[in-house]
């Protein structure tokens, strides 16, 4: 019996340790932000927050510390508590996720002195760079993807530097102004990211961009800006934060976009415009660049790009049509920097598939993997979904349902679902979060459809059984990474 109760205090201890750890992993997703956190905890996901599979948190020093601090309160409380040993475990077990919270908000006040102790040494050293062209990219969703584009066009001519991946903070930015922004820097691309009002502000305070560009506008983080007029206006804050030029770049073919560049008129920017999808008589006609008779497939793009009065057919290495609007951001962007057109467009041939965005790789058996993993967000996914119905071959879409859409999340996610049963011949959910409508619209396509929630396991050995040549899986959403590691992995 004692055997028994000790085996059985053993693993109660590594389920709570295990617990921990994901909690802690849990919540460097969502950037140690209370808002967010209390966003996933209204899911389905977050309901059974008790039963978290395991996932390995980051190792840096802020969640190290977090998970020994959190440790050592779990220990304290164990010796502590008047009660049964039995009775303990379940206590801290029940009280694990609490704990951690509590060590997280305890975290609060010296991570954010440490951030404006490098935050304001920053500050010193970019004033020091007086010449230096700074372009801030903003939008609800084409921000990163932009930002490399620009980068690959830009550092043709100029040296460059931007910032890392999906790195959009204040804090992103500073550490990496100190750790690798060089006197001999011509141009600075800067990411800003947003989940309420004043954060981008207080990044243009920091860079003082004299070129902004807002990429599009939907729903996405919409549990966190309330409404898409807090959301325009967030992102605003961008053009608001311009200096010197005052050059503002908006997508013409995002209604919400195109309202913002009448703000931007308004208060006195230089407004460019750009489009794939030109009208007569409409604002889309007029844009400063341009991009027609856009030929998409499944092994790439061609289009004719015009800019003014310039026009040139060019290829373009990347998958989905939507792609192209990013390119003609980064090549106004380009041109405002000093840049010719005949320069921007020669240096298109080097834009080479984004890590993780829309990224072709080597399937099983002959199919083709698209590693669209990046990101999840609702046009984004109509996009990823316009793109498979380009191939041949059976199509199978593997799908993490979206976060953060506040009012629109239904909504959205049952236009996807009813979107991917017109193309797609098997969908693969990763959790049930919004199941319901998804399924709903799913059904209103085509009552045959499957769509099935899997874990990652049992959708890697679907998808080993059923992926042959000439098929394409295409992974979308952070959790497909997970799948799409599992059938990768050596």
């Amino acid at each position: 019996m004692m055997i028994l109760l000790s085996l059985l205090f053993a693993a109660w201890v590594c389920r709570i340790l295990l617990n921990v750890s994901s909690y802690i992993h849990l919540w460097s997703v969502k950037e140690y932000r209370l808002d967010r956190m209390l966003v996933h905890l209204k899911t389905k996901q977050g309901s059974r927050l008790l039963f978290l599979p395991w996932r390995r948190p980051p190792r840096r020093p802020k969640s190290v510390g977090i998970f020994l601090i959190s440790l050592l309160v779990l220990i304290e409380l164990f010796v502590l508590l008047p009660i049964g040993t039995i009775m303990k475990l379940f206590v801290l077990d029940i009280a694990s996720f609490p704990i951690t919270l509590i060590v997280v908000m305890f975290f609060k006040l010296p991570t954010f002195l440490y951030h404006r102790f490098l935050i304001w040494r920053s500050i010193a050293v970019l004033r020091k760079h007086k010449n230096m062209k700074v372009i801030g990219v903003t939008g609800s969703y084409g921000k990163t993807s932009t930002k490399e584009i620009i980068y690959t066009l830009l550092s043709q001519k100029y040296k460059t530097l931007k910032t890392e991946a999906s790195k959009n903070s204040p804090i992103a930015i500073a550490e990496l102004v100190l750790s690798k922004l060089k006197p001999d820097h011509e141009v600075l691309i800067v990411e800003m990211g947003a989940y309420k009002r004043g954060e981008i502000a207080h990044m243009c305070g920091m860079v003082c961009p004299q070129i902004g560009i807002v990429t599009a506008i939907n729903a996405q983080h919409m549990d966190l800006f309330g409404s898409l007029e807090t959301t325009m206006k967030a992102k605003y804050e961008l053009i608001q934060g311009l200096v010197d030029e005052k050059i503002a770049i908006f997508n013409a073919d995002n209604s919400y976009t195109r309202d913002m560049g009448g703000w931007a008129k308004r208060d006195g920017c230089l407004v460019k415009y750009y489009s794939i999808e030109a009208k007569k008589n409409s604002i889309e006609s007029a844009a400063s660049c341009r991009a027609t008779a856009i030929k998409a497939t499944s092994e790439g793009i061609t289009c004719t790009v015009t800019y003014n009065k310039e026009t040139k057919t060019i290829p373009i290495g990347l998958l989905g049509k939507h792609q192209v609007a990013n390119v003609l951001a980064a090549i106004v962007a380009a041109i405002s920097c000093g840049m010719t057109f005949n320069e921007a467009v020669a240096a298109c041939t080097y834009i080479r598939p984004i890590e993780k965005t829309m990224q072709p790789l080597r399937g099983l058996s002959g199919s083709i993997f698209i590693d669209d993993t990046f990101n999840n967000n609702p046009d984004a996914a109509l996009s990823a979904i316009d793109f498979l119905a380009t191939t041949t071959g059976r199509k199978i879409f593997v799908f993490q349902p979206m976060i953060e859409l506040g009012v629109y999340a239904e909504d959205s996610h049952r236009h996807v679902g009813a979107y991917a049963a017109k193309v797609c011949d098997h969908i693969i959910l990763t959790n049930d979060n919004f199941y319901e409508p998804f399924i709903a619209g799913v059904r209103s396509a085509d009552s045959e459809r499957k769509a099935d929630v899997l874990t990652p396991s049992d959708a890697a050995a679907y998808i080993r059984s059923h992926a042959k040549k000439g098929d394409t899986v295409l992974f979308k959403g952070k959790e497909s990474g997970r799948i799409l590691d599992a059938l990768t992995a050596k």
